[in-house]
């Protein structure tokens, strides 16, 4: 997907106001997670934004104060030049780049996320840090130096100054830094005036451990600067002190008077009391030993809680679909692969050709495996299904739902309602169901044969209707509402956008290119390709263009390609060529002509920076979000749209991947069943198990291993679900924790329907709260809780 580009500029060349500029870039990161702002200057770029795929921001142009204000986990912020006051202000957990120079309150108030800057920082950097313990400790970086009152007050920042290119060599920390410090360590390296507050940190030299963090991340630091070729003259442990925090204990001896503590007890209160004891005279054949304490019971600060699937792993939580890929495998692990069959066919009618060929693979991306050796290969698993039969259907609700468009969305969610008893009825504009899948991914990438198979499994399933060469218009749609239960729209976005730019109107959309490239009529393209627009979609066109004649194929764009995996992969290995940034000026018979009069030649020039949704067809009474020109439909976190009896999935809502048109569909239709059976709907809740809860030490790389079912069933690492290795039990000192059947299996916190047989539980009165049954639980479900 290209960035969304927001500009500081409205079309009369007026700079836009702060505050509708902020709307804009928040109005764009609702449908995008890839942002380009310029700026003119403008203020709180970046305040509060987050995406659920993660957003990323790039800035250019002056930017104004308070960059990344108030940042959220997930965000990436890059400001391509030197940055105004405030960066990072009150910031919890969004990692800023600023390539240049920083003024005065960066990272003031932060608590959570990493800063990164390029070049010198002004006045009170790092002051009133925060630090919660649950969480990593925000992060300053800066290349040059700083300006004075660093580090003011801070109660746990971290904060590195490399001295490298410093506005003042002779103090890289500026005047008067650490005042006030409660908390957090500075690493510099450099010269300093010996003006910090020595009531609040002590120089030294960095321990091993605070070596080893240096080393570890410094070259995260220099790669997100574009600086690697400093990494050699900066690891040099010599050159770097550490300001560490002078702790509460150490500062009450500060200022307990002339005589410290320890020096009165050795040199008074022991000569005096010989040895110590005032009351040996009194007593002196008793006993004065210390008498150990083990807390048991309520005498304990905190207690073990057994937090089985009370988080998500990472392979469900990032799974549009939300598949809890745990508990297939499990089942794989038993011996029960029909059964994992029958659940991953639940929630999507397409394992084989979208898990198992066209997604991504967040799960993958995110598989705790990886820390041990690499993750669990999910497309296997996907592939295997394809020929496996379709659950059986639940009895009839006497309920019809309509859907308009067969896509992967409409499909997941008539898929989900038929399987729930509910006459799906599917209308599709197209004279065949599948959206873009079917129309424009080649066959190359999408197996037609797996397709194929999986459409007839989907056709053949009861309750399914489809009515196809259906052309959507007012009455059509009004027509629908009135003789169905719900309307489901998931028309997908089939309108290419176009740049007005000379010669536009020879231009081929990437769309309607791909759709005739699978037909029995393909475009002649001729032996040089230019293609405007370098992402997966552009990846894709390039390959198709090779396989009907191309020679050459060049693709362009603004900025860098957002182009990824093996579609990138793909297009490289056949000699597709990427260049950016180019700006098109027009289009001639000669090919492309850039900005700067370059002409890249072709004879066929095709443009892919994206498509929008056509709903010409929809009621006044439905409400539209208009972004970058285009209107998207308003739902909420159902998926359901200011018509009450109206939903809308897929594309048309935001743009994104097939697995989040299958997580939409699936979701909506949740939620019409829940409507029909008088229940109450929830949506996916869980946060993700962090990785530091899972105690990976356990496991053995195996870097020869096979990509099978049941290889990948013994890897999975079973993260935030027991595996019931009895670990915990065997480990506790006391005897504490025990196994026991249940009599009545509940499914509490099992997404596939599958009951819980058994649970593991701690007996106050034998557990005295060591927390070992919480630091060996391979699967992060012990955890330790305030009683």
């Amino acid at each position: 997907m290209s960035a969304t580009v927001v500009k500081g500029l409205d079309k009369n060349g007026r700079r836009i106001s702060s505050m509708d500029f902020e709307a804009m870039v928040r109005a764009a990161a609702e449908t995008n997670n890839t942002i380009q702002v310029e700026s003119m200057g403008q203020h709180n770029l970046g305040i509060r934004l987050q995406h659920a795929d993660g957003l990323s921001i790039s800035v250019s142009g002056p930017t104004g104060q308070r960059l990344g204000c108030m940042g959220l986990p997930g965000t990436t912020i890059t400001c391509n030049g030197a940055a105004s006051d405030d960066v990072g202000y009150l910031n919890i957990g969004a990692e800023i780049t600023v390539l240049g120079d920083a003024t005065n309150g960066v990272c003031n108030a932060m608590a959570n996320g990493k800063v990164y800057i390029a070049g010198s920082i002004g006045a009170r950097g790092l002051t009133m840090t925060k630090w919660n313990p649950d969480y990593e400790k925000p992060e300053l970086w800066v290349l040059g130096s700083t300006g004075d009152s660093f580090a003011e007050f801070n109660c746990g920042g971290i904060g590195v100054v490399c001295g490298v290119e410093a506005k003042n060599p002779q103090n890289v920390t500026g005047y008067r830094p650490c005042v006030g410090m409660v908390g957090g360590t500075i690493f510099f390296r450099g010269e300093t005036d010996d003006s910090y507050s020595r009531n609040n940190a002590r120089l030294a030299a960095p321990t091993d451990e605070q070596w080893q963090w240096l080393e570890e991340n410094m070259p995260v630091y220099l790669a997100k600067i574009s600086r690697e070729d400093l990494k050699s003259s900066l690891l040099i442990r010599d050159e770097w002190q550490v300001l560490n925090t002078v702790s509460p204990q150490e500062r009450a001896l500060i200022f307990s008077g002339p005589m410290p503590m320890a020096e009165f007890r050795n040199k008074h209160w022991n000569h005096a009391f010989g040895g110590g004891d005032p009351l040996r005279d009194l007593a002196p054949g008793l006993d004065r030993s210390p008498i150990g304490t083990i807390p048991t019971g309520s005498m304990r600060r905190k207690k073990p809680f057994w937090a089985n699937r009370e988080s998500a792993a990472p392979c469900t939580y990032y799974c549009p679909v939300h598949i809890p890929t745990v508990d297939r495998l499990r089942l794989i692990r038993e011996g029960q692969v029909d059964e994992a069959y029958e659940m991953l066919l639940h929630y999507t009618p397409l394992p084989a050709s979208i898990c198992g060929s066209v997604c991504p693979n967040l799960c993958m991306e995110n598989c705790s495996r990886q820390e041990v050796d690499d993750s669990i290969e999910v497309q296997v698993l996907g592939r295997s299904v394809g020929s496996a039969k379709s659950p059986e259907v639940a009895a009839s609700l006497g309920k019809k739902v309509a859907i308009v468009g067969g896509g992967p969305a409409g499909m997941n969610a008539a898929w989900q309602l038929a399987l729930a008893g509910i006459d799906a009825h599917i209308f599709e504009k197209d004279e065949f169901i599948g959206g873009k899948l079917a129309q424009v991914i080649p066959w190359e990438r999408l197996s037609q044969a797996i397709w194929d198979q999986e459409i007839k499994r989907f056709l053949e399933t009861p309750n399914i209707h489809t009515n196809l060469g259906v052309d959507m218009n007012k009455e059509t749609f009004a027509k629908l509402k009135e003789d169905f239960d719900y309307v489901i729209v998931a028309v997908g976005t089939h309108e290419p956008r176009k740049i007005p730019f000379p010669g536009h109107e020879t231009v081929i959309p990437a769309l309607d290119f791909l759709k005739r490239a699978k037909s029995s009529s393909p475009d002649k393209v001729g032996k040089e390709v230019v293609i405007i627009g370098a992402g997966n979609v552009g990846c894709d066109v390039a390959c198709e263009a090779y396989r009907l004649g191309a020679e050459k194929v060049t693709l362009v764009d603004i900025q860098k390609p957002l182009a990824f995996g093996k579609e990138k992969d793909a297009a490289e290995a056949l000699g597709a060529e990427f260049r950016w940034p180019v700006m098109t000026k027009e289009v001639t018979s000669d090919g492309l002509v850039m900005d700067t009069g370059e002409v890249i030649p072709a004879q066929t020039v095709i443009i892919s920076i994206g498509d929008v949704p056509e709903l010409k067809f929809l009621p006044d009474s439905i409400e539209t979000l208009t972004v970058g020109g285009a209107a998207w439909m308003k739902t909420n976190k159902a998926h359901l749209t200011t018509d009450s009896k109206v939903l809308a999935i897929g594309d048309v809502e935001r743009p994104g991947l097939a697995t989040n048109a299958l997580g939409a569909g699936k979701t909506a239709a949740e939620y019409i069943i829940a409507q029909f059976k008088g229940e109450e709907w929830k949506p996916f809740t869980k946060e993700v198990i962090t990785q530091k809860a899972l105690t990976i030490t356990h496991y053995t790389p195996d870097v020869n291993h096979e990509h099978s079912q049941g290889d990948s069933a013994d890897r999975c690492l079973s993260c935030a679900s027991c595996r019931d290795c009895h670990l915990c039990e065997t480990i506790c000192p006391e005897g504490a924790i025990s196994r026991r059947e249940l009599k009545f299996p509940h499914s509490k916190g099992y997404e596939s329907g599958l009951a819980a047989t058994y649970e593991y539980v701690s007996d106050d009165n034998k557990c005295i709260a060591c927390g070992f049954c919480a630091d060996t639980c391979p699967c992060g479900i012990w955890v330790m809780q305030p009683f």
